[in-house]
């Protein structure tokens, strides 16, 4: 596990510098804001989806 760590480390050290950031900066935008809000549009597509799939079964029984 400590070996993924450091390779999950060196690509970001990499990205950063081809983003022209520090590693600090791409840390937070990938786990601050980007993963948040990626977990957060994908909740409400499935609520959304889970909703329209209980409407449709509604349908179907009538």
């Amino acid at each position: 596990m400590e070996t993924v760590f450091w390779i999950c480390v060196k690509i970001m050290q990499v990205m950063s510098n081809v983003l022209g950031i520090t590693y600090q900066q791409l840390n937070v935008l990938l786990f601050v804001i980007l993963h948040p809000t990626i977990t957060l549009i994908l909740f409400v597509k499935y609520r959304k989806y889970k909703r329209l799939w209980k409407e449709q079964q509604n349908i179907m029984k009538s």
